[in-house]
């Protein structure tokens, strides 16, 4: 039996804790076997970050490679630092993943003062990317850029998932994560008649880095192995919860750690 691949396009994370890095770990976990186009370059420290752009020439080379590939189940795309970048990975999709599932999760990691380019960004994920995804998974920050809406409770979390259903998006998961208020991590779901919301218990363990990715990939995983959206997206949520339970610890010097996407087949293990 040939293994299937996985292709994830998206920013190389220094420390690991998202990105490619838990892209491929994601895969790996699920029993796929992940290739990756690397569009930039994320470099982390105690009080900042920076992103190296990876030049367009070169992502269109990697994603040339990419393209000869066979037996591909699934793609996840991640962060595209550029609208240039945006509008060759659309090219991309829209030659090589007709037949199979496409997941967005659009990164939007600029600085706050950079509206500009976020603005610039935001218009071409609607327009290039959103209406190819078979799953598109924003979180709450990112929704609001993407719908210009405001998203201050439940109802408006809900809301801005249908907006972006609206945009063309198959199915949409809008994640509140710790953003609203109250005790849930709650997550708005859109897709064909379903509209409703999904509550886990916040966690107070600072190891989410990379939460994000990994969510999106275990759904992307799931996809490729014929799971229908919906427990796809369940059991992504609880494979990410796992992984922040027993997330890795950086250093002292960082707040925040990993997302430990083996955490569900080693539960238990001291680390």
């Amino acid at each position: 039996m040939a293994i299937g691949k996985m292709i994830t396009i998206a920013g190389s994370d220094i420390l690991a804790g998202g990105g490619i890095q838990a892209d491929l770990a994601t895969f790996n976990e699920y029993g796929l076997f992940g290739l990756s186009a690397v569009t930039s370059i994320v470099t982390v420290n105690q009080d900042d970050f920076e992103i190296h752009n990876v030049p367009v020439p070169v992502l269109k080379a990697q994603l040339d490679s990419l393209g000869q590939l066979t037996n591909v189940k699934g793609i996840k795309v991640g962060l595209l630092p550029t609208v240039a970048h945006i509008e060759l990975v659309s090219d991309f999709l829209r030659k090589n993943a007709q037949q199979i599932p496409v997941v967005i999760d659009p990164v939007m990691a600029f600085k706050e003062t950079d509206t500009v380019n976020v603005g610039k960004l935001a218009q071409a994920i609607i327009e290039n990317l959103i209406p190819l995804a078979t799953v598109i998974t924003p979180n709450l920050v990112e929704a609001q850029l993407l719908t210009q809406q405001t998203i201050e409770s439940e109802a408006d979390l809900l809301a801005a998932a249908e907006i972006l259903h609206q945009f063309g998006a198959q199915t949409v998961v809008v994640k509140g994560g710790m953003r609203l208020p109250g005790d849930n991590a709650t997550d708005a779901i859109v897709t064909g008649d379903v509209k409703k919301l999904v509550k886990l218990p916040k966690l107070t363990q600072p190891y989410n880095n990379g939460a994000g990715c990994t969510f999106s990939s275990a759904i992307a995983s799931q996809l490729g192995q014929d799971v229908a959206p919906l427990p796809a997206i369940a059991d992504a949520k609880s494979f990410v919860h796992d992984g922040i339970l027993q997330g890795i610890k950086l250093n002292d010097a960082f707040e925040v750690g990993n997302v430990w996407q083996a955490a569900r087949r080693h539960k238990g293990i001291e680390k």
